[in-house]
């Protein structure tokens, strides 16, 4: 008798959304201090989200390691010293996504765009072709603040026309932008079981040529190279194909797939005064329990 086997589920990499097996960042049904499901790592603060779209989530408990820290404008490329370290593996490195880095946040929660204001992504809004899966996110973004500021790199510049030294404020020089740029990549959902994902780079010059960019992939170290090992001047042209390990042979076809990233640009204006409502601040923050311990943040 022949035995039965089962064919393990493939594990990939991701830049932006929370891998299945990431139990650091898994949201929570159980928002307010107390039990949580036995699988679930217990964070120092547990925030409760209420999402209204899609409908029936009701409230969620998101895990944050440490509180939120707001880095202001970039002031280039300075990992180091943008939201006083957070970025780097010595702090919560591994807490902050290319979201975080993109809008120079920590929220030390892994954020999602539009999940502070109640808008989660699903596995399913990855299943839509490029265009819409590119709106939803941006838009989603959109909800956190951010503003739309184009499709390449062309209509960044004339929007940044539009916005440098308009109402700069008192003691505020001359080509003011009230914020910097980011771009998002998009990679709906294909072949060998690829569930799709978004990346975000950041412009580190929003005020001059915009032609430094940086990114940090994922839970892994800032950089400002590309997938490639290139330097980021533009992030339309710049490489964000990842290989996602052997080609998969489809059986009877003779055939082979390879789940890499295949990627579509939109650019975004991040606001100066973004972090005044952005993902998970203090406001109503609980501490987590398990079997009566306190876990407090370090």
């Amino acid at each position: 008798m022949t035995a039965m086997t089962t064919k393990p589920a493939k594990s990939f990499r991701f830049s932006g959304v929370i891998a299945p097996e990431d139990r650091l960042h898994q949201a929570t049904a159980a928002p307010t201090a107390g039990a949580a499901p036995d699988e679930h790592y217990i964070a120092p603060q547990t925030i409760p989200v209420t999402i209204v779209q899609p409908p029936g989530k009701g409230t969620i408990g998101v895990p944050q390691y440490s509180p939120l820290v707001n880095g202001g404008l970039p002031a280039g490329f300075a990992p180091a010293s943008d939201c006083g370290g957070n970025f780097m593996s010595a702090r919560f490195q591994p807490n902050n996504n290319c979201y975080a880095y993109g809008c120079n946040i920590t929220p030390n929660t892994f954020p999602q765009p539009g999940r502070q204001s109640g808008y989660l992504l699903t596995a399913a809004d990855f299943q839509q072709p490029f265009a819409a899966l590119g709106e939803l996110v941006a838009g989603y973004a959109t909800r956190d603040g951010l503003v739309f500021a184009g499709r390449s790199m062309a209509e960044l510049m004339t929007f940044k026309s539009s916005r440098q030294g308009t109402n700069p404020g008192p003691g505020v020089k001359a080509g003011y932008l009230g914020g910097h740029f980011v771009a998002l990549m998009i990679s709906p959902a294909g072949d060998a079981d690829w569930p799709g994902d978004y990346h975000w780079a950041r412009c580190d010059n929003s005020s001059g040529s915009c032609n430094s960019w940086s990114q940090k992939d994922g839970s892994d170290q800032v950089t400002n190279f590309d997938f490639a090992g290139n330097p980021i001047s533009d992030p339309a042209t710049a490489k964000w194909t990842v290989n996602q390990g052997p080609p998969e042979r489809l059986e009877g076809a003779g055939q082979q797939r390879r789940p890499d990233r295949l990627i579509r640009l939109l650019l975004l204006h991040v606001r100066a005064d973004l972090g005044r409502e952005y993902h998970l601040t203090a406001r109503g923050q609980r501490e987590g329990r398990r079997g009566g311990r306190v876990l407090r943040s370090v």
